[in-house]
């Protein structure tokens, strides 16, 4: 059989990790579902629009029209923001037992833990760089923009960028959430119709974080809908926790606004503070719809010692060295990703606590 670990050349590693299921990365697959095709440079046109709703102008008899202006759009470019990871093979790691050999005696060579090791490598790197898209929607989803931080190779050099979409929809409840009595489908109302008013579309989502789903359940204007003895004659909401994966919960359904209702848990480690956080933040809602944004990809360029420069339009580019005065060997995968939003005014950040 093949073995495209034996092969160490980027191309043939690139078509290794197109092979691989992708990791799950929920809020980037659902919410930025559209993958545009790979450009070849870094940069990457990014468009998205604020929406409004025009009225065609009444005309006299006879006139030819009246010129309407299009519908205003950002457009700049930026350079995707590289992300990627490295993992290094040591002469030391490879004479010892890993995980999972027998104990007592291994019939193992260096080589054939040297391949073991690159191809867990492979998938550990490819995941992260999935965690860090999956970041990437998050931090859009709940504030309208992604912070850049970058890392030279000590480690400790960081670089900040920030691109900013403008996204002003966000919303603190007079009454906060955690108050029995807050009017929570007055809120949720208040921004779906802001959403029809300004795009013509509706939200179809309330997607949780942490600890809202508590606040549904408790408040007290919900619960007196769940109450009523036939529910044919008031059917506002409906609740029916379950679990659809280990990281997300279905919660119901309001009729009357068309949402369904989740709860996102997911998590990750946070490096430098070296705590455990969530995606969504502690307390925060969003109104939102499936498909509204797009994930838009940059080419890697990477230096070979026999090639010189090449350039690469590919997702994942994984890069294969050895340094032979050190006696070590690294694998490391690259992506220049880029997730927008088609629509800034297409979903709502709700703040339930403030």
């Amino acid at each position: 059989m093949f073995n495209p670990f034996a092969v160490k050349e980027t191309v043939t590693l690139i078509d290794a990790v197109a092979q691989f299921k992708p990791r799950a990365t929920y809020l980037a697959d659902t919410f930025f579902s559209q993958k545009m095709p790979v450009a070849t440079t870094s940069y990457v046109g990014v468009e998205y629009k604020k929406g409004k709703r025009l009225l065609a102008p009444y005309i006299v008899k006879g006139s030819k029209g009246v010129s309407i202006n299009r519908d205003t759009a950002d457009a700049k470019f930026y350079s995707a923001p590289m992300m990627g990871g490295k993992r290094i093979i040591t002469i030391k790691e490879l004479e010892m037992r890993q995980f999972g050999e027998t104990p007592i005696f291994s019939t193992l060579t260096p080589q054939d833990r040297a391949a073991a090791m690159q191809a867990q490598d492979l998938k550990d790197l490819t995941d992260i760089i999935y965690n860090r898209k999956n970041k990437m929607a998050a931090d859009i989803l709940s504030t309208g923009k992604v912070t850049i931080q970058g890392y030279a190779d000590d480690g400790v050099v960081v670089i900040e960028d920030e691109i900013d979409f403008n996204f002003s929809n966000t919303k603190t409840p007079s009454t906060l959430w955690n108050n029995s009595s807050a009017t929570i489908y007055g809120d949720l109302k208040e921004c779906c119709d802001k959403i029809a008013e300004d795009t013509g579309t509706l939200p179809t989502m309330l997607l949780c974080g942490p600890n809202v789903e508590e606040y549904l359940i408790a408040n007290k204007e919900i619960r007196d809908w769940l109450l009523v003895s036939n529910n044919k004659n008031l059917t506002m909401a409906s609740f029916q926790p379950r679990y659809t994966s280990p990281q997300t919960r279905y919660l119901g359904y309001i009729p009357a606004l068309g949402l369904e209702i989740y709860s996102y848990l997911e998590t990750y480690y946070d490096s430098e503070s070296g705590t455990v956080k969530p995606f969504i933040p502690d307390k925060t809602a969003l109104v939102i719809s499936p498909a509204m944004g797009r994930q838009l990809f940059g080419a890697i360029s990477l230096m070979d010692k026999t090639a010189g420069v090449q350039t690469y339009s590919a997702e994942l580019v994984p890069k294969y060295s050895i340094n032979e005065d050190a006696n070590t060997m690294s694998l490391a995968v690259y992506s220049r990703c880029l997730l927008v939003p088609n629509d800034i005014s297409s979903w709502y950040v709700i703040k339930t606590c403030g």
